[in-house]
């Protein structure tokens, strides 16, 4: 069984589509989705051999070897392009979760859908979304062990300019007020505190970044009310 975060992930994943989960650690999202639809294609990669060998044996347990493919490789060098429509990324940073993206012009150019979900980074990732012609179609947040987790849904297409407060909290997550969406905004704000407090001591050469940040935080503030 899943956490609320994978499981999340899972539910975005279009039920028809061939799908890749990159850095699967132990294979069980890759599970999930076969469940889910045992007639598609479903790869589970990783970079290192420690976690394929370890989906290789949940997947073994599961029954599922003949099924699902686990493949060791950095990010999407695992793939070939077109062989899969959806890729999923989880538990990264979102930066490097664009890197691995980008790393894979050809691969990614091919995919119909990305699973996102980033532990840090969530500004970094939607700009480069926006940058690469991906439109942002849903997100969810999903709550494990007392942290908010953000999950991003992204397809081919033309995006509208992100402000800047949908960069950092979601613009569908915006939109849609969901159940968390207040500690969401206040979690950003916290982290937000943090770096403030930290540039407050640093003297005059942080003045610059210090007012970016608490210009920042009203910002965040707005969407507390």
């Amino acid at each position: 069984m899943l956490d609320d975060r994978l499981q999340a992930v899972a539910d975005f994943v279009p039920e028809d589509s061939g799908v890749a989960d990159i850095g699967t650690d132990h294979g069980y999202l890759a599970i999930e989705l076969f469940k889910i639809n045992n007639s598609r294609k479903v790869i589970a990669a990783d970079l290192n051999a420690g976690p394929c060998q370890a989906a290789r044996r949940t997947i073994s347990e599961a029954g599922f070897s003949d099924s699902i493919e686990v493949r060791q490789g950095d990010g999407l060098a695992a793939l070939t392009s077109g062989e899969v429509d959806t890729v999923c990324i989880a538990g990264m940073g979102g930066k490097l979760e664009a890197d691995i993206l980008e790393a894979q012009p050809d691969v990614t150019a091919n995919l119909q859908c990305l699973v996102l979900q980033p532990q840090n980074g969530f500004e970094y990732l939607r700009g480069w979304l926006y940058d690469h012609n991906w439109h942002i179609e849903d997100e969810k947040l999903s709550k494990v062990d007392g942290r908010v987790y953000q999950i991003i849904k992204a397809i081919q297409g033309h995006e509208e300019p992100l402000t800047e407060a949908e960069l950092v909290l979601g613009p569908v997550l915006i939109e849609k007020r969901p159940a968390m969406f207040a500690e969401h905004v206040q979690n950003n704000i916290d982290q937000l505190d943090k770096i403030r407090q930290g540039l407050q001591k640093g003297g005059s050469h942080t003045k610059d970044r210090l007012a970016e940040i608490e210009a920042r935080i009203k910002l965040l503030e707005e969407y507390t009310l």
